[in-house]
């Protein structure tokens, strides 16, 4: 009889916790359509999430297989993704902790990460921060010169990039690809200048290649 009084006098509260926790939590729709889970003490949770079209998956096959080297991304310190397309600036991405693409350089913003505000030139749309980034353009050009920490620097004749994050860029005098990052180097097959693969390491380096006529790598670090 004892039990069956406990059973009955903890029913309704068990149900009532349970009816609290439910109504401090709120399920919302993003913009992008991800279905997140958001808590009272300010954090959020994905449920569900629409696949990002700019997700990079690694090729099946062998890398020489049809990539050219001219598309490349280089993550520099697991924060920042910067796209070079034949040595020029293409974009840069920058990663929330969560490892979600946060903003592009060339899109704009994919999503805000919580607690961070993205801030604009007076009299301008260019982005002058973004959560912890700050931005800076050349005065002359309006040419992106650093992101946080990150500084970007050009060739002083032409738009190649030569520097990104403190790493040199070294560039093929004949083909004009790039054959070095910092000290990572990327080999070429010598007949049709395909990617082989890629000798050295660093560990706050990382780079990526795209097939040609493929959309540009956006990974998940």
């Amino acid at each position: 009889m004892q039990h069956f009084t406990l059973k009955v006098l903890l029913l309704p509260l068990l149900l009532l916790l349970g009816a609290t926790y439910a109504m401090a939590q709120v399920r919302a729709i993003t913009s992008d359509g991800d279905e997140v889970m958001l808590y009272p003490n300010g954090t959020w949770e994905y449920i569900s999430r629409r696949p990002n079209p700019y997700d990079y998956q690694e090729p099946p096959t062998a890398v020489g297989a049809g990539i050219s080297g001219r598309h490349i991304g280089i993550i520099v310190r697991r924060q920042l993704l910067v796209v070079l397309r034949d040595g020029m600036l293409e974009d840069v991405i920058i990663y929330d902790s969560k490892g979600q693409p946060a903003y592009s350089y060339r899109d704009g913003v994919y999503q805000l990460p919580y607690g961070w505000q993205v801030r604009y030139e007076p009299l301008s749309d260019r982005v002058a921060q973004f959560g912890p980034y700050t931005f800076k353009y050349q005065m002359l050009s309006d040419r992106l010169e650093r992101v946080g920490t990150c500084e970007i620097d050009y060739e002083m004749l032409s738009d190649r990039v030569r520097r990104i994050g403190g790493y040199d860029i070294r560039y093929d005098a004949f083909s004009s690809l790039i054959k070095r990052v910092g000290n990572i180097e990327i080999l070429y097959d010598a007949f049709n200048e395909r990617v082989t693969g890629l000798r050295g390491q660093d560990p706050n380096l990382e780079i990526y290649f795209m097939r040609q006529g493929k959309r540009r790598p956006l990974p998940f670090l």
